[in-house]
């Protein structure tokens, strides 16, 4: 493919304006910050430093913010007396208390004097990459916000878009009342409004009810049916909250100007994401202040994504202490059942691991070809099962 020159955006000069986020008003200097992030596990880790208290935070664009109650009280974290009502993806509702934190660094010059903050409890999978919660979009109301994946940073400038950036270059955000950045997708001549999510693994996450409005309209193909869950939410899950999913793939879509063949999805309850890794195709701008969304590819032409998104034929997830199958695809229904306890995986025991999805998946990718065994338990017995990815 041709590679695309690529746009250069300069931070600018010093001038006067006003702090930003929940912070008070103060003269201060055009800001052009740039954060070395960590990319682990498939996830945006930077340090924050909050009340003098450094810690790290997941980068999470379609979240919004919270930090485990253990550092919210170690922050000087003050209850506002609110709470909040959060779904997951998994459709998973809980009310959660509210809380103010102050003095929180987020860059070297981009301090918010006051922050609000979910109050969150210990997550293990956060834990696991050494996280005390995840960074929404709230956080970074007040600024612009550029990820470039293939040098591993995020540039925040303030009050100002980054010099070289063209209002026009960019499409409309619909935000709602969250900071989310959620812009038009067009597929295949139809379009739907997809959630930017870089808390979410993965490319294209297409809701169940999105695919059901497009199949009969656009070019796809169903290539498999399973049922479960596809991972833990901020609320958990429960397995009796469990849907139908399909494996699909979409003959056409656009995302703000590139263009995918064959996109491949697993579908989701509530709404359509599109996944941190479309990082790995370009670099994103969010102007949070003007909801304005901009993307720039590494490479022109078009991507055929046939047989990229490789998932395996079950779903393990922690489970109260252990591992069961939590999703079941059609060439395993025979092998498994939703519940089955599951003790090892390609020769490791699970018990070693802590109770995170993150860390079970981590082991899955360690995995050679496309094929592996797990361990499970029937009525108290072990039962060796082959897995495969599809």
């Amino acid at each position: 493919m041709l590679r695309i020159q690529f746009k250069t955006f300069l931070c600018g000069i010093f001038m006067f304006s006003f702090v930003h986020g929940f912070a008070q008003q103060q003269p201060t200097k055009r800001i052009c910050d740039t954060i070395h992030y960590e990319f682990i596990q498939g996830k945006i880790v930077i340090p924050v430093v909050v009340n003098g208290v450094k810690v790290k935070y997941i980068v999470d664009t379609g979240g919004q913010t919270g930090t485990d109650w253990e550092h919210v009280k170690a922050m000087g974290g003050v209850a506002t007396g609110a709470s909040r009502s959060i779904s997951d993806h998994n459709d998973m509702k809980e009310l959660y208390q509210i809380a103010e934190v102050e003095n929180v660094q987020l860059s070297l010059n981009y301090t918010l004097s006051k922050m609000k903050t979910m109050v969150l409890p210990v997550i293990g999978s956060f834990r696991g990459i050494g996280a005390v919660g995840i960074l929404g979009g709230d956080a970074f109301a007040q600024s612009v916000v550029t990820f470039d994946a293939r040098k591993q940073i995020m540039v925040i400038n303030y009050p100002y878009r980054p010099d070289g950036l063209k209002i026009s270059e960019g499409v409309a955000i619909y935000p709602g009342r969250t900071s989310h950045p959620i812009v038009d997708v067009d597929f295949g001549g139809i379009t739907k409004r997809v959630l930017f999510d870089t808390g979410a693994n993965g490319l294209l996450i297409l809701s169940a009810d999105d695919y059901e409005d497009l199949k009969d309209k656009v070019e796809n193909r169903l290539l498999s049916r399973g049922i479960g869950i596809s991972g833990v939410g901020i609320g958990g899950f429960d397995l009796k909250n469990t849907m139908e999913m399909k494996k699909v793939s979409i003959g056409e879509l656009n995302f703000v100007g590139k263009e995918f063949n064959n996109m491949e999805s697993v579908t989701c309850k509530g709404s359509s994401l599109m996944g941190v890794d479309m990082l790995k195709y370009g670099k994103v701008v969010i102007d949070y202040m003007r909801n304005r969304f901009y993307f720039f590819p590494y490479e022109s032409g078009t991507e055929d994504m046939t047989g990229k998104l490789k998932n395996w034929n079950v779903g393990i997830l922690p489970v109260k202490g252990h591992f069961e199958i939590t999703a079941v695809w059609d060439s395993a229904k025979d092998l498994v059942a939703l519940g089955d306890q599951v003790i090892r995986v390609n020769g490791k025991n699970l018990s070693e691991l802590k109770q995170s999805q993150l860390e079970v998946e981590a082991l899955l990718d360690t995995v050679e070809g496309d094929v592996t065994e797990i361990v499970i338990l029937k009525d108290g017995k072990e039962k060796k099962v082959e897995i495969k990815r599809m």
